[in-house]
């Protein structure tokens, strides 16, 4: 009987391969996703685009000036209030300012989100899924071609950030933020 033999080794030398890569064997020794993924980027655009969009609201609330009155002075006259000019006037004033006022603060919270989720911030993923669903919920009482863009634009941009390609660049902003 004969006796086996390995067969001859024809791979080529082995110094001449580049080394094996190595898994980290601790957190601290993980190299960090520097490049952010198209999906996060694309949610971030669509965060600023919705920042855009709801500044259209308070500008929008100075051409339908004429519409407030009528409805201040129907609440008025609802709370058995006097309706006089001055009266309706004054509500009109106050129902103007808190409709930019509130616009502002839409504005700056998708400018808030839009930068934090850029960041790789785990917590703002989160927060703005949240607001998005938030703002289903606000834009489907009143629906207008606005407030349409805007549940558009935000669930859009929240399901980018869950997508699987979105997943390391939140994940890896934990690791170095801990």
């Amino acid at each position: 009987m004969t006796e086996w033999k390995p067969p001859e080794d024809d791979r080529p030398d082995k110094s001449s391969l580049p080394p094996m890569p190595v898994w980290p064997e601790s957190e601290d020794d993980a190299v960090p996703i520097t490049e952010k993924p198209t999906t996060v980027r694309v949610a971030v655009i669509l965060m600023y685009v919705g920042a855009a969009l709801s500044a259209l609201v308070p500008l929008s609330a100075f051409g339908s000036r004429s519409q407030l009155r009528p409805a201040a002075e129907q609440a008025l006259r609802a709370q058995g209030r006097p309706a006089g000019a001055e009266e309706v006037e004054a509500l009109t004033n106050a129902m103007l300012t808190s409709i930019v006022v509130f616009g502002l603060i839409m504005v700056a919270v998708w400018v808030f989100m839009a930068v934090m989720n850029g960041r790789g911030k785990p917590w703002a993923r989160a927060t703005a899924s949240v607001l998005a669903v938030l703002n289903v919920f606000f834009n489907i009482l009143g629906l207008s071609w606005l407030g349409l863009a805007l549940i558009v634009v935000g669930v859009v941009s929240a399901a980018l950030l869950w997508v699987p390609a979105s997943r390391p660049w939140f994940e890896s902003a934990r690791r170095i933020s801990v």
